[in-house]
């Protein structure tokens, strides 16, 4: 019994006598390769050890944390590369997110993982959806981490999917260089955000020149918007996105109208299409007798119909750092006059979206299909590039 006690008296000694060292040379050293028993390499300059982590501090500036008893060995120099591919677990999470490591403990609380890049994540148990196992075909000393999730699944060129933004997430959005938006994840379900034009005359008058008939991406100058969403199952989940425009004069052809559109997306957050009916109301407008040589010019208040619209959008990736983006849209019934309906029958687009940690690059093209009865230009389709912006502020990345 006494020989029991003494060995569990000495294990914790044993394990800390068997544990990798950090050395002065190696706290000395700007950078260092540290070995993982799971075969990934950890690459930086080691700043501290405690009696079971190691602090490393990355090139990017971020900070990491190391296990001691997950450690095999810190190298001076990039080790070898061998022929054998690491194998990892996929852990996919029920609000779409995917995560790509090893598993290295669990409780009550939570889940944690080791990611490809060496950094540990942390997760509660009821967010796991599934646990896949994979082989990644990268090389041990190879620098893993270079594969970048969509961070910006909801949105896709102009429309939305059902997808919302991030609990306690800023974004920020750019299109055209013109269109400006913010949006906040108030819950996993629910954000608010607002939509403004960059305030700069000469670039809005030019703009609208180029992209003529691209009516309710350029004639609005402001709005207030606002998106709930749920998740039906595994792989569906349903959205109603609102926004308003109110009465601005800056322009004239800004006016009040109230945008309602149900969507619903079919896949993953990565991988999905997304369905969608819109609905567009103005209320009643002030329409004015422009035949009248009277001053000012009279106008009555009449009830404008509402415009219906049909959208699919498809989102699908198809690298590691680049998902493909299609957003298209059909507008129904017949065209009002004056009232930001520009002679458009459809939209059709696509781009590729360049996806990095905390922003994207999209880049692609976004053509416009008029009504037969009206071409202001004389052409019936119009193929203007795309371009836009997508920035994350704030909060942690996966």
């Amino acid at each position: 019994m006494k020989t029991v006690l003494l060995l569990l008296v000495l294990y914790p000694v044993v394990l800390w006598g068997q544990a990798v060292r950090v050395t002065p040379e190696d706290l000395a050293r700007k950078q260092s390769f540290l070995l993982m028993r799971d075969g990934s390499v950890v690459r930086g300059q080691i700043v501290r050890q405690d009696s079971s982590l190691i602090t490393v501090k990355k090139a990017g500036g971020d900070m990491t944390f190391v296990e001691t008893d997950q450690l095999i060995g810190i190298m001076p120099i990039r080790p070898r590369p061998t022929t054998s591919a690491p194998s990892y677990s996929v852990f996919y999470l029920k609000d779409s997110t995917r995560l790509e490591g090893r598993f290295v403990r669990r409780d009550s609380t939570m889940i944690t993982v080791r990611k490809r890049n060496g950094q540990l994540t942390y997760f509660e148990p009821e967010l796991l959806h599934r646990v896949d196992s994979t082989v990644v075909d990268t090389v041990p000393g190879a620098d893993s981490g270079r594969t970048f999730s969509n961070q910006f699944s909801p949105w896709l060129l102009i429309g939305q999917t059902a997808y919302n933004p991030k609990k306690g997430q800023f974004y920020y959005r750019n299109k055209w260089v013109l269109l400006n938006e913010f949006q906040y994840g108030i819950t996993r379900n629910w954000s608010v955000g607002v939509g403004v034009a960059t305030p700069i005359p000469w670039l809005y008058r030019s703009a609208y020149d180029a992209y003529y008939g691209s009516g309710s991406v350029l004639n609005n100058s402001f709005q207030l918007k606002s998106k709930l969403s749920a998740s039906i199952g595994r792989k569906f989940r349903v959205g109603l996105n609102v926004s308003y425009q109110p009465n601005t004069y800056r322009y004239s052809y800004s006016k009040r109208a109230w945008t309602f559109q149900a969507l619903a997306s079919i896949g993953t957050s990565q991988r999905n299409v997304t369905l969608g009916y819109g609905l567009i109301n103005r209320g009643k407008q002030p329409v004015y007798q422009y035949w009248s040589s009277m001053y000012p010019t009279p106008y009555t208040l009449e009830r404008i119909p509402d415009q219906s619209f049909l959208t699919l959008g498809l989102v699908q990736k198809v690298l590691p750092n680049l998902t493909l983006l299609s957003d298209n849209r059909i507008n129904l019934g017949q065209r009002y006059y004056f009232y930001d309906d520009t002679g458009e029958r459809a939209t059709l687009s696509f781009a590729l979206r360049l996806d990095r940690r905390r922003h994207s690059f999209d880049l692609g093209a976004y053509s416009l299909i008029y009504r037969n009865n009206y071409s202001w230009d004389g052409k019936n389709v119009r193929v203007i590039p795309y371009i836009g912006y997508n920035l994350l502020l704030g909060g942690k990345t996966k």
